[in-house]
C-alpha cells in the first residue's frame, strides 16, 4: 500500500504528462483507424460498422485525420518544447546514447544469463528508454511524410509518381505494424506487465516515483539528487551560521552605543 507521507520524486510535469497523454491517445486512435481501412472484414471492424452504419469508413477517414493532426501538433510542440525550455534541453541530453549505455545492455544481459550477479545501475534513462524515445522519433518521421503524400494524393502524383505513391503506402502500412508492435509487445510489457509495476506503472499519470522505485530503476540519478540536496543542505547551514555570527558580533556594538548615550 503506497505511503502518502512517503517522499516523492518528480519524473514528468504536467505539461509532459498531457504532452504523453496526446501522444498516446492519438497514436491508438491512428492504429485502430488505420488498420480498419486495412482489414475492413475484421470482427472488431464489423463492430463499429454494425454501431456506426453505413457512414463507418467515411467517419473513420475523418477520425483518423484528426488523430494524426493531433500527434504531429503534439510533436511540434515537443520540439519546441526541448529547444525553448531548460528541462527539454536537459531532457534531450539525458535521452542521448553514450558508452555506459553498450557496457549497460552488455552487463544487463550478462545478469540474466547468470555470469553476474548485479544488474547496471541506470541514471535518469536506461538505454530502453532512450531507444524507445529515438525509435518514436524515427516512426513519427516516417509516418508523418508518407502519411501527407497519402492524404494530399492528387498534389504530390504528379511529383513523386504512381511508384513512390505506392512505395509510400507500403512503408506506411509496415511502420504502423512495426510501430503498433513495439508499443504492445515492448512499451505495455515495462509499464504494465513487468513484475516489478505489475499492475501499472502510474508515473505517466501521476508524475512521480517514490524512493524505492527510484533505488531500483534510477539509483544513478537517485545518488545525484541526494548529492544536490545535500549541497544545498549545507550551504543553507553555512549561510545560516554566517547570519548568527553577525548577529552576535553586532549585540556587543548595540551595547556600546547605549553606554555611551547614558
Amino acid at each position: 500500500m503506497e505511503n502518502k507521507h512517503e517522499k516523492k520524486y518528480l519524473r514528468m510535469t504536467l505539461n509532459e504528462r498531457i504532452q504523453h497523454f496526446l501522444l498516446l491517445s492519438s497514436f491508438i486512435t491512428l492504429v485502430i483507424t488505420g488498420f480498419a481501412l486495412k482489414y475492413p472484414e475484421a470482427v472488431w471492424v464489423i463492430w463499429f460498422r454494425k454501431l456506426f452504419g453505413e457512414n463507418t469508413f467515411e467517419l473513420r477517414g475523418i477520425v483518423h485525420r484528426i488523430a494524426a493532426v493531433v500527434m504531429v501538433a503534439d510533436s511540434l510542440y515537443h520540439i519546441f518544447y526541448v529547444i525553448f525550455s531548460g528541462r527539454g534541453r536537459k531532457l534531450i541530453i539525458d535521452l542521448w546514447f553514450t558508452k555506459k549505455d553498450l557496457t549497460d545492455v552488455i552487463g544487463t544481459m550478462k545478469y540474466y544469463i547468470g555470469k553476474s550477479d548485479t544488474k547496471p545501475k541506470y541514471a535518469r534513462f536506461s538505454y530502453i528508454e532512450k531507444s524507445e524515445y529515438w525509435a518514436l522519433v524515427w516512426g513519427t518521421v516516417v509516418m508523418t511524410v508518407t502519411g501527407v503524400f497519402l492524404w494530399f494524393n492528387n498534389f504530390f502524383l504528379p511529383i513523386i509518381s504512381s511508384f513512390g505513391m505506392e512505395i509510400s503506402t507500403a512503408i506506411h502500412f509496415y511502420e504502423a505494424i512495426l510501430a503498433s508492435l513495439s508499443i504492445v509487445v515492448w512499451h505495455f510489457y515495462f509499464v504494465i506487465y513487468n513484475p516489478d509495476v505489475y499492475p501499472l506503472n502510474r508515473t505517466f499519470i501521476t508524475g512521480y516515483m517514490t524512493r524505492e522505485e527510484m533505488e531500483h530503476e534510477h539509483p544513478l540519478e537517485l545518488e545525484e539528487i541526494d548529492k544536490m540536496e545535500e549541497e544545498m543542505k549545507s550551504e543553507t547551514e553555512e549561510e545560516s551560521i554566517k547570519k548568527d555570527a553577525k548577529s552576535v558580533s553586532a549585540e556587543p556594538e548595540s551595547k556600546t552605543t547605549e553606554e555611551k548615550k547614558i
